[in-house]
């Protein structure tokens, strides 16, 4: 059987599917609540849906907002609650990333609070995703917290996820998950686990320094500062100020880097990019860094001006952030592209310089215009039955302009796309099946000549494929993470314009190989040491 837990992988980290809109057929004014006994006792099903009110356990209750459906006559719904999942169940903490494990930043990790488990006599589809308020007990603080719904479809480890809501909306100690117009089908005999879990979304560092900085700063600057600036600094400033401020601030504005330039992002207490000349080996510095303030990152990308773009989950959803080449220090985003997908992972389009993000909860590839920032749309976008998508992460291109996408659910797959393909593309080729050595893959780069990288997390290692491979190919070469201490995780390979393979480490260390055409192949340089800056790893790119 092929395992399917990195298709659960959304779950924990938070930010997957901020699924709008209230779903149900049935009105709360309209239909009375309907009481959950506190065992799994059948409650009877109508076709009009209608609230239904959960079974509580360790202080929790609420409400599930059930929407019109299909269930045949007699069908009935069963519930039982608890504050563990089953012993062996999917959890979002089984699902947790190594690289996130070993980080200090300790509040990305999920914590599993109250599960519902759910049964059907009969098959059933409701014409809408379900909608939920829960009551938290006393206990459970929602300050600097995010509450997200997974639900899966069985109780073993290898159990797929069939939907997912969050973050919630929080109002005092009630948080509420919004419902979305996809139908949503269980099955007679299957059991359901609906899981909700919270996700620390910043440090508590916040609340201390503002109100002691806010009294202290604010009563001394006035009146000692604003007095005697204004008539000392104002009549110099014009003179001497205009005329150095334009030639010095120019020079400051980085050029853009040379193509082969390496963005590498590390997870500190913020995160960092550092940016390698081509050809860096060794302890070396970086020639321009600076850090972003900004909380479980998943996907960067850059584009041939050095400008970087990070994908982040925030307790409002999916922002996408993007900064100038040449910023430093604490840097603000140039751009905040938010957006109503799920983005996961970024690319940057060769040819057109469109932003290509995965949205792997709804299984679609959307473009955005290079200077898309707020709520902007796509330009357009890759979905449908005939993609093949199929938990989408990273996305590469070909020298063609050729779109590439890596599945992680179950073993995996590799889809590849004509350049210029929209809407419900069939895919021009698909690497899949037991030969190919596919397991768990998320990360992914394609050369200039078509050669195909692909980062498997379950068994850590880099697959290599030829160019025009398609089906249940063998790799060329593969590259064991135990021998080169890999960390494969996200969008952590990448390649360059000569076609050498990049691979941010374990040992928060950046790998370079030649192109790979054999196994066992050594790294050519390594980019380590205390003054690269580097530490865990959390992201990749090349300047084109």
């Amino acid at each position: 059987m092929r395992r399917s837990s990195l298709s659960l992988i959304l779950a924990f980290y938070g930010a997957i599917a901020v699924l709008g809109g209230c779903g149900g057929g049935g009105s709360s004014q309209a239909i009375p609540p309907t009481p959950a006994p506190a065992g799994p006792t059948g409650l009877k099903l109508t076709q009009a849906g209608g609230p239904v009110v959960l079974p509580t356990a360790g202080g929790y209750a609420g409400t599930l907002q059930l929407p019109s459906n299909n269930a045949p006559s007699g069908t009935t719904i069963s519930l039982a609650a608890a504050t563990a999942a089953p012993v062996g169940a999917p959890t979002p903490q089984a699902l947790h990333r190594t690289h996130d494990m070993r980080s200090p930043q300790a509040t990305l990790v999920p914590t599993v609070l109250f599960v519902l488990t759910i049964q059907v006599s009969q098959n059933v589809t409701f014409t809408s995703t379900p909608s939920l308020s829960i009551q938290l007990p006393a206990a459970i603080s929602t300050v600097n917290e995010a509450f997200y719904i997974a639900l899966f479809s069985g109780e073993s480890a290898q159990s797929p996820l069939l939907t997912s809501l969050g973050p919630a909306t929080i109002s005092g100690s009630t948080i509420t998950f919004a419902g979305s117009a996809t139908p949503l089908t269980l099955d007679a005999g299957v059991t359901y686990l609906l899981e909700l879990y919270e996700v620390a979304t910043g440090p508590t560092a916040t609340p201390s320094p503002l109100p002691s900085s806010s009294p202290s700063a604010s009563p001394s600057a006035s009146p000692t500062v604003a007095p005697t600036a204004t008539p000392t600094v104002a009549p110099t400033a014009t003179p001497t100020v205009a005329p150095t401020a334009t030639p010095t601030a120019s020079p400051t504005a980085a050029p853009a880097p040379t193509a082969g330039t390496l963005y590498a992002l590390s997870q500190t207490s913020s995160f960092t990019f550092a940016a390698f000349a081509p050809g860096a080996n060794g302890n070396v510095a970086p020639t321009a860094s600076f850090n972003a303030s900004i909380q479980s990152p998943t996907g960067i990308a850059v584009d041939a001006t050095g400008r970087a773009y990070v994908v982040a989950y925030t307790q409002s959803g999916t922002a996408i952030y993007s900064y100038a080449y040449g910023a430093s220090g604490n840097a603000s985003p140039s751009t905040t592209l938010t957006t109503d997908i799920h983005a996961w992972a970024l690319g940057v389009d060769p040819v057109t310089d469109d932003l290509v993000a995965t949205d792997a909860n709804n299984n679609i590839v959307e473009y955005f215009a290079p200077a898309a920032n707020g709520s902007a749309s796509p330009v357009k976008t890759i979905s449908g039955s005939n993609t093949g998508l199929n938990l989408p992460y990273q996305v590469a291109f070909d020298g063609s302009d050729n779109i590439y996408v890596v599945n992680g659910n179950g073993y995996g797959s590799v889809v590849e796309y004509a350049a210029g393909a929209s809407g419900n593309a069939t895919p021009i080729a698909t690497i899949s099946g037991n030969l190919t050595g596919l397991d768990g893959p998320e990360a992914l780069a394609v050369d200039s000549t078509g050669r195909i990288y692909v980062g498997n997390s379950a068994n850590n290692t880099i697959t290599v494929y030829p160019p025009g491979s398609n089906g249940n190919v063998v790799p060329s070469a593969v590259l064991q993470g135990g021998t080169y201490d890999f960390l494969i995780d996200q969008a952590l390979i990448a390649v360059d314009g000569s076609n050498d393979l990049y691979v941010f480490g374990r040992s928060s260390e950046v790998e370079v190989f030649a192109p790979v055409t054999g196994s066992p192949q050594a790294p050519i340089r390594t980019i380590t040491g205390s003054a690269t800056g580097l530490s865990y790893a959390a992201g990749v790119a090349i300047v084109p």
